[in-house]
């Protein structure tokens, strides 16, 4: 089922339904019939089968017409973006999250307002977001619009059901978390809730800085189109 857009559209949309299943109603009555544990065990099976599906379809996918062509503009763009991007993605690693699954305990740890938490609480859905925004400017035609744009949908999206799933779990303690901290980066140290620790935050924008060059690097090399200005 690829070669065609129309294939490709539908591995998104089918990939895109079974993960907002997560955020629905839906949840509470399948885990009801075969568990939490089988519920973890068939969903991650299904989005990693699906996902694998979405990149042959990606792949296969006719290239068409370009759509538009940013020229070195979006390379630019794409360059500052992606640094922004490689920082957000190595706070996932580098500090405890109370949006990560299992962690919602953090909420009342003073931790998790420090680091990245403190530009935005969704460090990995805003990286997610920010590479399929650059790749999207990047890439004109019609497979990389459903492709990026649908990834990047998801993860823009992802960021309002997380935090509705979790203020339904956490009740006052995400209240609290949410009070402090914000999902549009640098949104609650603009309004004066976040404070902003450079001690805390320097070497994670270093790595981050590593991540970038790295994945700067090797673009070219895995990918096959060097992501520089021409």
């Amino acid at each position: 089922m690829t070669g065609s857009l129309a294939s490709l559209a539908l591995a998104m949309l089918i990939f895109l339904a079974i993960h907002i299943i997560p955020s629905s109603f839906l949840r509470t009555k399948i885990v009801g019939r075969i568990g939490e544990g089988g519920y973890m065990a068939f969903f991650n099976l299904l989005s990693l089968v699906v996902f694998v599906w979405l990149i042959f379809a990606y792949q296969a996918a006719p290239v068409g017409e370009s759509l538009w062509d940013a020229g070195n503009a979006g390379r630019y763009i794409g360059v500052v973006l992606m640094v922004i991007a490689s920082v957000f993605f190595v706070g996932i690693f580098t500090g405890p999250n109370p949006t990560a699954s299992g962690a919602g305990k953090l909420v009342d740890k003073e931790i998790a307002y420090t680091g990245i938490n403190s530009i935005t609480r969704h460090p990995m859905m805003w990286a997610i977001t920010l590479w399929a925004l650059v790749h999207i400017i990047n890439n004109g035609d019609a497979g990389s619009v459903i492709f990026f744009g649908g990834l990047g949908f998801l993860a823009f999206a992802g960021t309002f059901l997380i935090d509705a799933k979790k203020q339904r779990q956490l009740a006052d303690g995400w209240t609290r978390y949410a009070a402090r901290t914000s999902n549009i980066p640098f949104l609650a140290m603009a309004q004066g809730r976040a404070t902003v620790s450079l001690k805390t935050l320097w070497w994670r924008v270093v790595l981050g800085l590593i991540l970038f060059f790295v994945f700067f690097g090797f673009h070219s090399t895995v990918i096959g189109v060097s992501p520089g200005p021409i």
